[in-house]
């Protein structure tokens, strides 16, 4: 079974960006590789952009002991310049990895 935190799905992005300004790193769950684009164009609207062309990190996370962990992205809120980052990790694919574990306990 894979070890999870709690990850945000695409759809809650303003707790997302509220997260970011706090200086947390949110964890999204990403089903599908478009939603990475769709989560960074949504973040936009936040005031948020992708901090250079090496804002990925595929190593920011142990991939042992999560492997589902896609990479740590490098944003900078445009407002005040402030560096955060944002963690993707690939959505659940079968039922043994799903979600209830979260839901039923």
């Amino acid at each position: 079974m894979i070890k999870r935190g709690f990850r945000y799905q695409t759809g809650e992005i303003g707790e997302v960006a509220r997260l970011l300004k706090e200086g947390n790193i949110p964890e999204i769950d990403i089903d599908f590789e478009y939603e990475i684009t769709e989560v960074i164009s949504d973040l936009s609207s936040y005031g948020f952009e992708i901090a250079g062309e090496d804002a990925k990190n595929f190593d920011a996370v142990d991939k042992i002991e999560h492997p589902d962990f896609m990479f740590r992205l490098k944003m900078v809120e445009k407002s005040t310049g402030k560096i955060c980052y944002l963690d993707f990790y690939e959505g659940p694919k079968d039922q043994e990895d799903g979600y209830n574990e979260i839901w039923w306990g």
